[in-house]
């Protein structure tokens, strides 16, 4: 136990001050941040590694067997992999303006902390409800910036417009 100066009182809350963090701890916590980052970079990747076999099996089937049923298929799988590669961004994105929030010190952000709200700007009590669903539904659904950045709508736009192109060969046939 410690000396009887440095016990606090029984139902009383011991308070610290906040401690500036260190150089090395700051560096450490950008290390953490940028392991996420890359995480997410590898995760967006593998998922277009994925899809590309699912598409090029449906879409090949589709159009020998002149199959709409499995042309959708082939549709939906570009659908789904782009929904998740747009969210893997999206998160990519969250994580990279924590990186520069801590980077900068602009904010106070708990020490190591790998909460990427820690960014933004609180929402104000005096927001209505349609700012706070706004909010709400923008962590779950990936903004127009992210869907068309230059890793998604190209490549994704391009495997639907083939899949597009299928289908209508398709039904005329």
């Amino acid at each position: 136990m410690g000396s009887p100066e440095s016990r606090v009182p029984e139902g009383e809350q011991q308070v610290s001050t906040p401690v500036a963090p260190s150089d090395e701890d700051r560096r450490k916590h950008l290390d953490f941040i940028q392991a996420v980052v890359t995480r997410m970079s590898a995760a967006s990747s593998n998922a277009k590694g994925w899809l590309l076999p699912v598409v090029t099996a449906t879409y090949g089937f589709a159009l020998i067997q002149h199959s709409r049923a499995v042309t959708l298929l082939g549709l939906a799988a570009v659908v789904l992999f782009m929904f998740l590669d747009a969210n893997y961004l999206r998160q990519e994105r969250a994580y990279r303006r924590l990186y520069d929030t801590v980077a900068q010190g602009t904010r106070a952000v708990p020490g190591f902390s790998l909460d990427p709200s820690e960014a933004d700007d609180p929402i104000p009590a005096s927001a209505g409800w349609r700012e706070r669903v706004r909010t709400v539904v923008g962590r779950w659904v990936p903004a127009w910036s992210v869907w068309s950045s230059w890793s998604i709508l190209p490549f994704y736009g391009a495997l639907l417009l083939i899949g597009v192109c299928i289908y209508i060969r398709a039904v005329i046939t």
